[in-house]
């Protein structure tokens, strides 16, 4: 059974880190890979925003029995797989692991070209993907009562 309070205090998280995903990243590729520092705060902003979206699925998949998944990118695929999101946002944010790993694995070597088109999209997915959610989260709180 889902538990709503805990799936909001995740979704109030996630939202606060995309906000922060934004507020970082600069106007333009060149600019991001002129900012070492900047550099690194944008890839720990992407990679903390795909690990709290992956802590949520891993919520929703064990509350509701669903697991496990097979791996990280399998997370958003046994969600699209029960409604929670749809079959395309589940593909997005399962590419999106890719550059997660590689942020995670080799930091260094992170290009400032794909970081950027990645953290440039990635809060627009985060987002629907929270209103999938908690639009879910809901509905199944309602239909528990």
């Amino acid at each position: 059974m889902v538990r709503i309070d805990l799936v909001r205090d995740k979704i109030r998280r996630l939202r606060e880190s995309v906000g922060l995903l934004r507020a970082a990243l600069p106007g333009s590729p060149a600019d991001l890979a002129r900012d070492r520092d900047r550099l690194d705060l944008v890839s720990f902003r992407v990679y903390l925003g795909l690990q709290e979206a992956i802590d949520l699925a891993s919520h929703l998949i064990a509350d509701e029995g669903w697991g496990p998944a097979a791996s990280l990118r399998d997370h958003f695929a046994i969600l699209a797989g029960h409604g929670v999101v749809d079959a395309t946002l589940a593909a997005e944010l399962g590419d999106g692991i890719k550059i997660r790993n590689l942020i995670g694995h080799a930091y260094a070597q992170v290009d400032p070209l794909r970081l950027h088109a990645a953290a440039g999209v990635l809060p627009d997915l985060l987002e629907r993907f929270c209103s999938g959610v908690l639009a879910w989260s809901e509905a199944a709180g309602a239909r528990e009562d």
